[in-house]
């Protein structure tokens, strides 16, 4: 009985525990971002993504992926992640600061 209530205690918990996102993993993905994207969080035509709150960048980052948010770029990006792989690169560009605005 204590497995089964151990059990039914990690399948309840673990999509909260994972809702949050991997930072570690987003740092992974983050390398086809910062093509576009300046790693300083310097916005030069293109938005910045530093700092972002993670919220906020998974929303968008969804939008783009349903097409609700037009952009062919990153409708295309979007669209090939999945909920974990947005839910850690919103929590990676949520982690950080800008160093260099300019």
């Amino acid at each position: 009985m204590a497995r089964v209530t151990a059990l039914c205690a990690f399948l309840v918990m673990a999509p909260l525990a994972h809702a949050a996102g991997d930072a570690e993993y987003g740092e992974y993905l983050s390398s086809q971002c910062v093509t576009c994207h300046q790693a300083s969080g310097a916005d030069q035509g293109i938005p910045s993504i530093i700092g972002w709150d993670a919220a906020s960048f998974a929303a968008v980052m969804h939008a783009y992926k349903s097409k609700e948010r037009v952009h062919p770029v990153m409708q295309m990006i979007a669209g090939g992640l999945d909920g974990e792989q947005i839910e850690a690169l919103a929590a990676f560009y949520a982690s950080l600061e800008p160093t260099n605005t300019q």
